[in-house]
């Protein structure tokens, strides 16, 4: 938030990065077993994985300009999507008495600007200060400077 204690308009910026992204992987394992003059067993695991990476990242800012004795803030929604499936794992050795569980489940998450039709939401608002804000303007140093805070 931009509080402006002074007496001039202040101006303050907000800039974000979206990087939204899926990968999928295939993977094959091959087992040879044998042993060695019947004395050590060899066992030997040859794996080829192959991955496809698809990115999409939005840069973008924006700038907003309090007038003298108001509050100012921006803020922005994220487009997301729900994403519903049977997902599968994989393990190496077994796992409650197997290499393979699938399960059910709808995950939601970050998606790329205009998917479905939406639209990142960026809002700019901006108030005027309540009595208590101007007090604390006045307060010490802080008259005719103008305080920025974290939400």
């Amino acid at each position: 938030m931009l509080y402006d204690c002074s007496s001039s308009a202040a101006t303050q910026s907000m800039g974000w990065s979206d990087s939204v992204g899926a990968t999928d992987s295939v993977g094959v394992s091959v087992t040879a077993g044998g042993n060695i003059a019947g004395i050590v067993d060899l066992i030997v695991t040859a794996t080829y994985n192959h991955t496809w990476t698809s990115t999409h990242t939005e840069d973008s800012s924006l700038t907003m300009t309090v007038k003298p004795g108001e509050v100012g803030w921006i803020s922005r929604a994220q487009v997301m999507q729900k994403v519903s499936g049977t997902w599968q794992t994989h393990y190496d050795s077994p796992k409650w008495g197997h290499y393979h569980w699938f399960f059910g489940d709808t995950v939601t998450g970050p998606a790329k600007n205009g998917t479905d039709g939406v639209s990142n939401a960026v809002v700019v608002e901006s108030r005027k200060m309540t009595s208590a804000e101007k007090r604390s303007c006045a307060a010490g140093d802080k008259a005719g400077r103008v305080l920025v805070r974290s939400r």
